[in-house]
């Protein structure tokens, strides 16, 4: 997969792309009405003035010229990124902690303030586990 790199500045009511990547010799030149639709817009570039095949497509990054704002949007995404990460491992770790609290006696409305969430959170979080195992671990049946 290659990555193609969008240079993109405000030029008036337009955005003004210039496009960099494997397979081009020089920069290629294009404008956008508006930033949402400027990844399309470098997609049908390269697929029609460089006969680039959709699977070489995967991978535009769209940057601004401003480069300090370039690098407060880039850190501002890495940032982002991983509360994202801390998030899925709080919910895992949350989940966790639930079946733990839950499998030494504790009641849901317990389970919930010791956890800092609601009862009907806790409820959600040992349901998703519950479903997750198979029938005969949630039951305690065989057959």
């Amino acid at each position: 997969m290659s990555t193609f790199r969008v240079k993109a500045q405000k030029a008036g009511g337009w955005w003004a792309l210039t496009v960099e990547g494997p397979g081009m010799r020089r920069p290629a030149y294009t404008q956008a009405r508006r930033l949402d639709r400027a990844e399309a817009t470098v997609r049908d570039l390269l697929a029609l003035h460089f006969e680039m095949a959709a699977s070489d497509l995967e991978d535009i990054e769209i940057v601004l010229v401003d480069e300090p704002l370039a690098d407060e949007l880039a850190a501002t995404r890495q940032i982002r990124q991983e509360a994202d990460r801390l998030r899925e491992e709080a919910t895992a770790r949350t989940r966790l902690t639930a079946r733990h609290l839950r499998d030494r006696g504790y009641a849901q409305r317990e389970i919930g303030v010791l956890l800092g969430v609601s009862h009907q959170a806790v409820g959600k979080l040992l349901g998703e586990y519950a479903q997750a195992l198979p029938r005969e671990r949630r039951t305690g049946t065989h057959g």
